[in-house]
């Protein structure tokens, strides 16, 4: 026999055996072991579940009865906002529906599903947009905010109590350039588990007039029917 073809016929044996290998641990890869449930007679009989999977991008993994959200504020004033919400991009530059100063999405608390998204120029644009915006949330509604540039300069007392109601207890805190995230609900009782501001400090800043990046990650409760 020539060497040629035992050269080839040891390397065709050599890319079986390795494709078998990675065929059986991708397969073992998408199943983990629960737990033993029981023995009949001398066979040993196993539940296996699929794990969670990743959404968003998130390393938190949320129940069933509860939603997952990872919301990122923008960077200064150049790298727009993310909202994230059931494993759907909601807003982001790349869907081309954020803008500077304040991002809101709209979702229903019962199905998770998108009712709209909005954003609102908090530098050179009208603050009654937001308060007839925030008036208008109808209850059973999941609200989730990103800022990107300036949340504050334009925000009034109007706009900061319907964002108390909203559950939010930062709201009387928040300064100019300051980044911020907060997810809300309408109704809700007391204040939200969910919501960050960093402050604009001009000797912590990461971007010389602005702070860095917020990023913040979760589970929101869905509500039944």
């Amino acid at each position: 026999m020539r060497p040629a073809v035992i050269l080839r016929g040891v390397v065709v044996l050599f890319t079986s055996g390795v494709m078998l290998y990675m065929a059986k641990n991708l397969l073992f890869s998408e199943v983990k072991l629960r737990h033993m449930k029981y023995f009949k007679g001398n066979v040993l009989f196993l539940e296996f579940t699929k794990p969670n999977k990743a959404v968003c991008q998130m390393e938190t993994r949320c129940p069933d009865d509860q939603f997952p959200f990872k919301i990122t504020s923008g960077a200064a004033n150049i790298v727009g906002a993310n909202i994230c919400f059931n494993g759907q991009t909601l807003m982001s530059t790349v869907k081309n529906n954020i803008g500077k100063g304040i991002n809101i999405a709209l979702v229903n608390a019962t199905d998770g599903k998108l009712i709209t998204t909005n954003f609102f120029n908090m530098w050179t644009g009208k603050v009654e947009l937001l308060v007839d915006f925030l008036k208008v949330i109808k209850p059973s509604t999941i609200v989730l905010l990103a800022s990107f540039d300036d949340p504050a300069t334009k925000m009034n007392d109007d706009a900061k109590k319907l964002f108390t109601e909203l559950g939010s207890s930062l709201i009387f805190s928040l300064g100019f350039r300051d980044n911020w995230v907060f997810v809300g609900a309408k109704p809700i009782k007391g204040k939200t588990p969910f919501e960050q501001i960093l402050k604009n400090d001009k000797e912590k800043n990461k971007y010389d007039s602005w702070p860095e990046a917020i990023e913040m990650e979760g589970c929101v409760p869905r509500k039944k029917d």
